[in-house]
């Protein structure tokens, strides 16, 4: 009987051994193999972000998600959503200070190229949103938006100085590399214009970022203003002083003075959490005389949904 168990312990040896090899190479190869498609340049890719713009006029909040996949290393584009919510200053009812109303935003497709070309990054985002209904029902203009967005930048030992310029059919929110005197604005604007920014960073102990930047818009030819603190056929509104008129009333028409816009920006990265960025700033508009505060989540949903989708 003992050399029964004997040759049983010896055939089990045997053949335990090099399952076991197997099954350390095969999870070592799991491991390679997902650490490089999470590191892969091409697949689907996701992000989801979350902001919100304060100031003594009123509040506006958003939050948006989008789906898109790296087509190769330069090459990718992106299917979003977004909600917005608006803390407004004109409320019918005269108990309450602030009115609360939550709407969906345009839908939005992008097309974006990055590449590297003597120490610089660039990047070039071409952005269409749709209209899902008319401006009284959604924070929208109501038309189909189209906007051209290029962002150039070159690090030096952590101090990273930047160019953003574009063209637009109207002022598009930006969920790719969104900057702070365009996300959350009180207003949209449906008419031609030229934007352009230009900043510097500086990373501070590898989470964080200090930044700032001055801003500009130029519009050309008829502007029309569409508020959101404003809402339609409303007597309850406030001043246009300063060229406010998002203020004032819900939709404005006027020459190419309407949609002019200049200022400057100031803002804290921090990146402590793997693949969450929260970022804290001020952006104030010297055209409208109007500042407000602002904080931003972005998360970087890749490694997530290449793990749903087997792809990692």
């Amino acid at each position: 009987m003992g050399k029964i168990y004997s040759v049983l312990l010896v055939a089990i040896i045997i053949f335990w051994v090099p399952v076991c090899s197997r099954g350390q190479d095969s999870q070592a190869q799991q491991d390679q193999e997902a650490q490089a498609a999470a590191a892969s340049p091409t697949g689907p890719t996701a992000f989801a972000m979350a902001v919100g713009k304060h100031s003594n006029l009123g509040g506006v909040y958003s939050a948006g998600i989008g789906i898109g996949y790296n087509i190769t290393e330069h090459l990718g584009g992106d299917v979003g959503a977004s909600l917005y919510t608006i803390q407004s200053p004109f409320s019918v009812i005269s108990k309450r200070d602030w009115t609360w109303t939550t709407l969906a935003g345009d839908p939005f497709v992008d097309l974006r190229y990055t590449m590297k070309w003597h120490g610089l990054d660039a990047t070039s985002v071409l952005t269409g949103t749709i209209p899902i209904s008319n401006p009284q029902r959604v924070f929208t203009t109501g038309r189909f938006g189209v906007d051209w967005y290029n962002h150039i930048s070159a690090e030096y030992a952590g101090f990273t100085p930047f160019l953003n310029f574009g063209a637009a059919n109207e002022t598009v929110d930006r969920w790719l590399i969104p900057r702070p005197y365009n996300i959350a604005r009180p207003y949209q604007i449906f008419g031609p214009n030229g934007n352009a920014e230009v900043g510097a960073s500086f990373t501070i102990f590898k989470h964080y970022t200090v930044g700032a930047s001055a801003y500009g818009i130029v519009p050309v030819g008829k502007q029309k203003v569409f508020s959101r603190l404003v809402t339609p056929n409303t007597s309850i509104v406030g001043d246009a002083n300063h060229n406010r008129v998002w203020n004032h009333a819900f939709e404005t028409i006027g020459d190419s003075k309407l949609g002019r816009d200049n200022g400057y920006s100031g803002w804290v990265d921090v990146a402590r959490v793997k693949n969450l960025t929260v970022e804290a700033g001020y952006t104030y508009s010297a055209h409208y005389r109007w500042g407000s505060a602002y904080l931003m989540l972005r998360y970087d949903g890749t490694r997530l949904i290449r793990f749903l989708t087997a792809t990692e």
